[in-house]
């Protein structure tokens, strides 16, 4: 991607420098949020895809992952979804811009739903792809995923962490589909900062969704067709029953946007459409 040639910032919030890039100047702001793996390098080809088509595109690596670690003197904290908004709020404060679409993939489409309820002002679009919200899934499957979770993080806990990280990425179906790249791998240290600071606590957390709905807040969810049964595909399903919300079935697996960009982008401009003329119809 020689011809990639991004704007770089980096805003301090709550102690952490986060390290923050751009494409396009004079459209509408779409921000893209990282899952678990925290960088916010796969989003790169959307960004350059969507930068030509009117967009100002920008991508993160969230707090504690890749280029955006703690101030010198500062601890590492646990995973709080509220503080994972305010960062987003901060990168979009420091672009210049007032409100964003927020798409956000994984626990990134979880942190955005939490920015959606905390800054609904904020919030042109919120589109969530594949957001593992587990605990509305039906019983009892709901009780079984959310004890796998744990059992995992005990596996981390009691140094088997191979093992856990092993059977976490089995469940991540897709990947491993005829003819279908392999996704940019994050930094090492992303992958024990996911297992120790951030999965005991999205094992089990849930945005105020209801306020959501009560908030009128435009909000699409997306799941991918090579995801098939996997949990966080069928959580998908139950996300949009509770929200109301339009649900579309794009390509690819979990990270499509990055390796199935082609394919993916014409949904991701759909579901984009679709919100305006829903948000039209409601005025």
């Amino acid at each position: 991607m020689a011809s990639f040639r991004p704007t770089h910032g980096t805003v301090t919030n709550e102690s952490c420098p986060l390290h923050y890039w751009s494409l396009g100047t004079s459209g509408p702001l779409i921000l893209f949020v990282p899952g678990g793996n925290g960088h916010g390098r796969q989003f790169n080809p959307m960004l350059t895809a969507l930068s030509t088509r009117g967009f100002t595109c920008a991508t993160f690596d969230r707090r504690q992952m890749s280029s955006s670690q703690p101030a010198e003197g500062s601890k590492r904290v646990i995973l709080s979804p509220p503080q994972q908004a305010r960062d987003i709020r901060a990168v979009i404060t420091a672009l210049g811009f007032a409100k964003a679409t927020v798409f956000g993939s994984s626990s990134g489409g979880i942190f955005t739903l939490q920015f959606a309820h905390d800054f609904p002002d904020m919030v042109e679009h919120a589109i969530a792809h594949e957001a593992p919200l587990t605990n509305l899934l039906p019983a009892p499957m709901a009780s079984e995923v959310y004890d796998w979770f744990w059992r995992l993080i005990e596996m981390w806990r009691a140094g088997e962490r191979e093992q856990a990280a092993g059977e976490f990425a089995s469940k991540l179906i897709g990947y491993a589909d005829e003819g279908i790249p392999k996704t940019v791998s994050p930094e090492p240290g992303n992958a024990v900062n996911f297992w120790e600071y951030e999965m005991p606590t999205l094992a089990g957390y849930v945005p105020n969704l209801w306020r959501l709905v009560d908030n009128k807040t435009s909000v699409g969810v997306m799941r991918g067709v090579r995801s098939r049964d996997a949990f966080f595909a069928l959580a998908v399903d139950e996300l949009a029953k509770v929200l109301g919300c339009p649900m579309m079935m794009v390509p690819g697996h979990h990270q499509a946007f990055e390796v199935e960009t082609e394919e993916f982008l014409p949904f991701f401009l759909e579901m984009l459409k679709v919100l305006e003329e829903r948000r039209a119809e409601k005025k």
